[in-house]
């Protein structure tokens, strides 16, 4: 594993859920950094590079479905993993998220933090191991 710690944009209107994720995620060797709405994290994104994004699908100001839509027509962001958290579990199509946006992972609210560590470890170590045997 490399030295660099791994970066990930949390977009979470809900400050206490960001804290966590913030948190846990920090205690697990990555550098995160939160936005509470989609308009701040497309600022973020414009100026710093992150690896993954995790983010609310229902937020005020520009929703998790306009942030996927900037990310993904944005050819400098299009590779980043995007893990999308939602209460709306039933309205949304994860088939249809993964075609449109290339959601790599849907997670249903309430969930478990450990779940979320466990995807993003899973999601960015597969792509170290990735760029390790290609390059």
């Amino acid at each position: 594993m490399s030295d660099l710690k791994r970066r990930i944009l949390i977009t979470e209107d809900n400050r206490v859920l960001g804290d966590v994720l913030r948190f846990n995620l920090q205690r697990s060797g990555f550098d995160v950094t939160i936005a509470h709405d989609g308009a701040e994290a497309m600022e973020s994104l414009a100026n710093e590079s992150f690896d993954l994004l995790i983010t609310d699908y229902q937020m005020p100001n520009v929703d998790g479905a306009e942030l996927c839509h900037y990310i993904r027509q944005n050819r400098s962001l299009d590779a980043m993993f995007i893990i999308m958290c939602s209460a709306k579990g039933m309205e949304l199509d994860r088939e249809q998220l993964r075609r449109d946006w290339n959601i790599a992972k849907l997670v249903l609210k309430p969930f478990s933090i450990r779940e979320i560590v466990a995807v993003v470890n899973e999601l960015l170590t597969a792509s170290e191991d990735t760029s390790a045997v290609y390059s």
